[in-house]
């Protein structure tokens, strides 16, 4: 049964003085009164406690009042000032309006410390945000229901066993004013009837089964069987990640995936295609190494490796596309192309210029050519702050076209050819002191736009022969390209599956906006319901997800059905 509010103030405390009665947890009636006031929820109360308490623990200090305001209300310090974050950030209604504290209800998605029951009732109230004006249920409030109790291990037992119910979740629509959607109130109403299947896999198990079983078992249930047809080449898009990068999806799930598309009769191939950028993957031989040396060997995943774009990142074949601002045609890697059909294994994180990367990047951006990958980056305009400029050299190594030089003289800072500068933007990414900024030129969301086209492309090829499965673990703040991986900026979450791309994307995003930010990471201190990209990166990730929806490659409305 799903959680419901709780008006008498007197039950709330209760139930917080039960729960940390339970887990041992000293707190002052000063914050039990706080949280008693801030949620009704029960699943709500119980997840905040949890989070504060497991933040003071880790810094060794007392659980106060003030520590309780600073994890829920989002206050956080940043790297040289401190500053409020305020869920969504500014209100869209009029100066004089209060904004609306978004997690007041529907509470944080609980943290790995809390109990799993994820069972919450929708609560009725105005969506505050940036960009957004409708009077719709909250992201957060999806209601998910468990799955048969018998064990799912092989592909027949997966098509054969029940499926779950499902509760439709409507998401908010960007305004018009941001280029991707401008729909009439009317069809947003039709939007809101229809919905899209996506498979949550949630990190605890129920039943103790194993995460890549029941990982396997979404994708199955999301509709493996319908993609794929017996003798079918179908390519598995990945990414192989930077050799010291440790955030990209495991060869252990992909692996499992390799089964599944085998069982039903399909021939599977791992592929990505080369890199804009002078690092491990920007030819077909260093790719291949590199994705050996992080764990995708044939004895590991049973699968060969094919570069999608051939040995130097020139192999691409020009698709036409209809209805889109940027391009006539987008050229993408031939193996891609020529696959009979896809499944799309992506890894949710965030991104220094498009504010957040899942499949539709990993589409886009990760199966465009080396020339396509340019196009895409060509509105980004990097210029140099001279006074934050150390002389590290690190712009200069990892520039595409060697634009970039520092001078002789110790005075001399790093200048950027703007001449032969094709904006990529790795300069902006490299730079681990600021100095570098980026001018986006007449529209900031072009490059976001721009992705989604060479994404529209592959979907215009392959349409209903793709599925996509989501992983919303690690969640780091910048892309797998780089040769790191920084602390999670929330706590793991679990596991999507769907066959629509857009469904499956804005689910994702909106799971990491209703978490809790990391202790210790970038997103500290960031409270559930605050947008964790766009706080990040100051960037509207969302951009791509509605833009693509426009383009009809899918619906921002989805069902969540969990699988325990």
């Amino acid at each position: 049964m799903a959680d419901s509010g709780l008006d008498n103030l007197e039950e709330r405390v209760i139930v917080l003085r039960d729960k940390a009665a339970r887990e041992g947890i000293e707190i002052p009636d000063e914050v039990i009164d706080f949280m008693a006031h801030k949620y009704s929820v029960p699943q709500a109360l119980k997840g905040a406690l949890i989070n504060v308490s497991a933040y003071a623990m880790r810094r060794g200090i007392p659980l106060t009042l003030e520590v309780a305001e600073h994890v829920l209300d989002g206050t956080r310090r940043s790297r040289d000032k401190k500053v409020t974050v305020e869920p969504y950030g500014d209100s869209i209604g009029p100066a004089d309006e209060p904004k609306e504290d978004v997690a007041t209800e529907s509470g944080p998605i609980v943290s790995e410390f809390a109990e799993p029951d994820l069972d919450i009732e929708p609560a009725d109230r105005q969506f505050d945000a940036p960009g957004f004006s409708q009077n719709i249920e909250p992201v957060s409030a999806w209601k998910v229901y468990p799955e048969p109790d018998a064990p799912l291990f092989s592909y027949e037992e997966y098509l054969e066993s029940a499926t779950a119910e499902e509760y439709p979740v409507v998401v908010p629509t960007v305004e018009e004013s941001s280029a991707a959607a401008t729909e009439s109130d009317e069809s947003r109403e039709s939007n809101a009837v229809q919905s899209e299947d996506v498979y949550f896999v949630p990190m605890r198990t129920e039943r103790k089964r194993s995460l890549t079983e029941r990982a396997g078992s979404a994708l199955v249930r999301a509709g493996l069987g319908d993609v794929i047809a017996e003798g079918d080449k179908v390519a598995i898009k990945v990414h192989f990640g930077e050799k010291g990068n440790t955030a990209f999806v495991s060869p252990i799930y992909v692996r499992e995936v390799v089964r599944l598309v085998k069982e039903a009769g399909g021939k599977p191939f791992l592929t990505d295609a080369n890199t804009l950028y002078s690092g491990q993957r920007d030819n077909a031989i260093d790719h291949i190494e590199c994705a050996i040396h992080n764990g995708f060997s044939y004895s590991t995943v049973e699968a060969p490796i094919i570069i999608s774009d051939g040995i130097d990142g020139r192999d691409g074949i020009d698709i036409p596309i209809q209805g889109g601002k940027h391009f006539e045609t987008v050229r993408l890697g031939s193996a891609s192309v020529h696959a009979d059909a896809m499944v799309v294994i992506s890894h949710v994180k965030g991104h220094g210029e498009a504010g957040f990367g899942g499949a539709i990047k990993n589409v886009g951006m990760g199966l465009g050519t080396r020339a396509a990958k340019q196009r895409m980056h060509s509105v980004v305009k990097p210029n140099v702050v001279a006074e934050k400029c150390t002389r590290c050299g690190r712009c200069v190594q990892w520039c595409p076209v060697a634009c970039i030089g520092i001078g002789p003289n110790h005075e001399d800072k790093a200048i950027i050819d703007s001449e032969a500068c094709i904006g990529c933007g790795e300069c902006v990414a490299a730079c681990s002191h600021g100095a570098v900024n980026v001018e986006w030129g007449s529209d900031k969301n072009a490059f976001q736009e721009r992705i989604v086209e060479h994404a529209y492309g592959l979907f215009t090829e392959k349409g209903n022969k793709m599925i996509y499965l989501n992983f919303l673990t690690d969640i780091s703040p910048e892309c797998d390209c780089w040769s790191f991986s920084d602390a999670s900026i929330v706590p793991d979450i679990g596991i999507l599956a769907s066959r629509d791309i857009v469904a499956i994307e804005q689910a994702s995003y909106d799971m990491v906006t209703e978490a809790v930010g990391s202790v210790g990471s970038v997103g500290e201190g960031l409270s559930a319901g605050v947008d964790k990209f766009h706080a990040i990166h100051e960037i509207d990730g969302q951009v791509a997800i509605a833009y693509a929806e426009s383009l009809g490659m899918g619906t921002r409305n989805y069902s969540i059905k969990k699988i325990g």
